[in-house]
């Protein structure tokens, strides 16, 4: 009796390593099934009602974290911040050149860039290089960036900002067709808000003289084709969310 016990012991034994390798197979099969599902309902879902189920927004976020890092950080910034030497705007603030900074319009986005060449790509517009196609004098341009230091608030010279709003609102020059009359921009045409102090290109004088001189042609990738649509819905959301929680929070 005692040799069939010491018997079924080392079966046990050594049937041990099987047993524990068909649990861990079953909880690596679970979890890549629950990634499978989660993945499937995140793209089943419309952009606009993600936000309304907590599961797929942590699943977002975790999904677009690594993906964030590896390859949106180099030109936006681990922080978000942005990288105003490639214009690269920041991703937090609620601050958008194009659309709302809605799920569908940020997904729209990634799928075909910004003057990427790619077919459905935004580019209704970019900013012309006045100074450089002889449109304005550099006298003229000066006198446009002192209006703009008076829209956000800053010191400017008083007789050039109102030299440079007669300009800004001038037939000739058409500042106001993009920008609106207002000065508020236009996210239909990627024309952005010259009210807010907030510049993709850098705000400093010299900054938004050379923006106006020289103009501006700022590119950003498609990435269909490079992520996969569940990659960047994930990523969509989660941009979504940060922007939409910075503003709420401060």
């Amino acid at each position: 009796m005692r040799a069939a016990g010491s018997k079924w012991r080392l079966l046990a034994w050594l049937a041990l390593p099987t047993v524990l390798l068909a649990a861990l197979l079953a909880v690596i099969w679970h979890a890549h099934w629950q990634h499978s599902q989660l993945a499937q309902a995140l793209l089943r879902s419309y952009p606009q009602d993600v936000d309304a189920h907590a599961s797929l927004v942590r699943f977002a976020d975790a999904e677009a974290q690594p993906l964030y890092k590896s390859n949106c950080a180099g030109c936006h910034g681990a922080d978000m911040r942005g990288n105003p030497a490639l214009g690269a705007p920041a991703l937090t603030g609620g601050h958008w050149l194009w659309g709302n900074g809605s799920v569908f319009q940020i997904e729209r986005i990634l799928l075909y860039g910004i003057r990427s060449g790619a077919p459905k790509a935004l580019n209704v517009t970019d900013m012309p290089a006045f100074g450089l196609m002889g449109r304005l004098s550099d006298g003229q341009v000066r006198e446009l960036v002192q209006f703009i230091m008076k829209l956000n608030h800053r010191p400017y010279d008083a007789e050039g900002a109102n030299e440079g709003e007669t300009l800004f609102h001038s037939d000739l020059y058409g500042c106001y067709d993009c920008h609106g009359s207002d000065a508020k921009g236009n996210s239909d045409y990627g024309a952005p808000d010259l009210t807010v102090n907030h510049w993709n290109n850098g705000g400093s004088e010299q900054d938004i003289y050379d923006t106006i001189f020289y103009g501006r042609h700022r590119v950003m990738p498609a990435w269909r084709g490079r992520l996969s649509l569940e990659q960047m819905r994930a990523l969509a959301v989660y941009l979504h969310g940060l922007s939409k929680s910075s503003v709420e929070g401060g």
